[in-house]
């Protein structure tokens, strides 16, 4: 089938910095997947350049803790009893080696604060993405469900319809360029077609929609339990189950999918992968001004979900679909764990047993990221646990040849600092 996309509601694509990217990669690339992974491998790779001065930074500051350990360890010793002794001990050491508290944090806290920053800020903006599609998506399917019931409005159809007769749809295009649907009426006796009542598939309002399901599909609307009966009227049955068949192949052909994932804009767990009532009515929220929103808004709204998707045994098939099995949110933990072990591994130095801070390496980091990549991957949408991965493992491709940089750039301190000494020295000599 051809359709048009159209939504029933006033919808926006959500604006911003990382809205606007997304789209723009999105329409060069044309699939939101292949735009976060672009957006992951580029933003990982100007991370890396921060990874490379925090990394010099903190093996710098490593190998300062190092040699000034043993004379912090001797006046704790002697002065441990007398804190402002001690205090004033330490300060005159970290003076003779040049060492900064805040200067060997201060790298450190900003490479933190503008990972934080990205991680939040895209993480929101492709939660935004995905509610977006979802809403999006609804809609156009509401519409085109809407438009296949509009077609029983039809006093040939009456006339010319007799049980045994078959009813198809079809779309088509007229001489404006716009997309129609037709009924074709296939007389089993003579086997010939008759073209029933072509409409236009147009906007329609949610009045609109609501009235003709009312008039078609609904037989009764009990507020009290919130559920659809149904019973078709006149020559409606047929008309219904073409309503359900459209939406139903709407979805299919409209559906953006990833390898096992079925709905990129829902996380990969074993759900299917079809949005929800409550799904539906958040997201909708967004786009109704607070006084529309109405609770008889609401249930207007809640009778057409039930026709178009709750109550459509077409989608069956899609209902019971899987959109995943947790294995985004395996992979996240894992590439994390590994991302990190791997970073500490070729950045310590050897048989150390502290970190780039001269402190105890700590079990926590090893923990804590992959504790909240998985979290995040677990509960959100699959474009997100993409980013993550896809960052991951370009973090864990760039590791070795980041690390060998700042190894390095720091051997290359050394040597000019060393010709520094000898020249010192040599000028001192002449003094004398």
């Amino acid at each position: 089938m051809d359709f048009i996309n159209t939504a029933l509601v006033t919808l926006s694509q959500p604006k911003g910095f990382w809205p606007s990217i997304l789209n723009a990669f999105k329409g060069g690339v044309g699939s939101y997947v292949v735009a976060v992974i672009l957006i992951a491998i580029i933003v990982r790779i100007l991370f890396s350049a921060v990874d490379i001065v925090n990394k010099k930074v903190n093996m710098k500051n490593s190998a300062i803790n190092e040699k000034m350990r043993p004379e912090l360890e001797a006046v704790q010793k002697k002065y441990g009893n007398d804190q402002r002794v001690l205090q004033q001990k330490q300060s005159e050491i970290y003076r003779k080696y040049q060492f900064s508290m805040m200067g060997s944090c201060l790298p450190m806290l900003i490479a933190m604060v503008l990972q934080f920053t990205v991680f939040l800020t895209l993480w929101n903006s492709l939660q935004a993405v995905s509610n977006f599609n979802i809403v999006d998506k609804y809609e156009n399917m509401k519409n085109v469900y809407a438009n296949v019931i509009a077609l029983n409005d039809n006093e040939q159809l009456a006339i010319s319809y007799e049980d045994g007769d078959t009813l198809t749809l079809e779309f088509d295009e007229n001489e404006l360029g716009e997309k129609t649907m037709s009924l074709i009426l296939t007389n089993e006796a003579t086997s010939k077609n008759q073209a029933i009542n072509g409409i236009k598939v147009e906007d329609l309002s949610n009045e609109t929609v609501l009235d003709l399901l009312d008039k078609y599909v609904i037989e009764h609307y009990d507020d009290a339990v919130a559920n659809s009966v149904y019973k078709p009227k006149a020559y409606s049955q047929q008309i219904l189950e073409l309503a359900q068949e459209a939406a139903k192949e709407y979805y299919k052909e409209t559906q953006e999918s990833f390898l096992w994932i079925k709905n990129i804009y829902k996380s990969e767990s074993p759900t299917s992968p079809l949005f929800t009532k409550s799904e539906i009515m958040d997201y909708l929220t967004k786009y109704y001004k607070a006084e529309d929103f109405t609770d008889i808004a609401k249930l207007e709204e809640e009778k057409m979900f039930d026709c178009v998707i709750g109550n459509n045994t077409a989608l069956k098939e899609i209902k019971d679909q899987k959109n995943g099995f947790y294995i985004l949110t395996i992979i996240a933990v894992l590439s994390s764990f590994l991302s990190t072990w791997l970073s500490n591994k070729l950045m310590k130095g050897k048989n150390s047993k502290t970190n780039a801070n001269g402190q105890p390496q700590s079990k926590m980091m090893y923990i804590m990221m992959p504790l909240v990549f998985g979290l995040f991957t677990f509960m959100y949408t699959s474009l997100f646990a993409i980013y993550i991965i896809v960052g991951q493992l370009v973090m864990i491709a760039l590791t070795p040849l980041t690390s060998w940089v700042v190894k390095k750039w720091i051997a290359n301190d050394a040597k000019k600092q060393k010709a520094k000494d000898v020249i010192d020295v040599d000028y001192r000599r002449k003094d004398m």
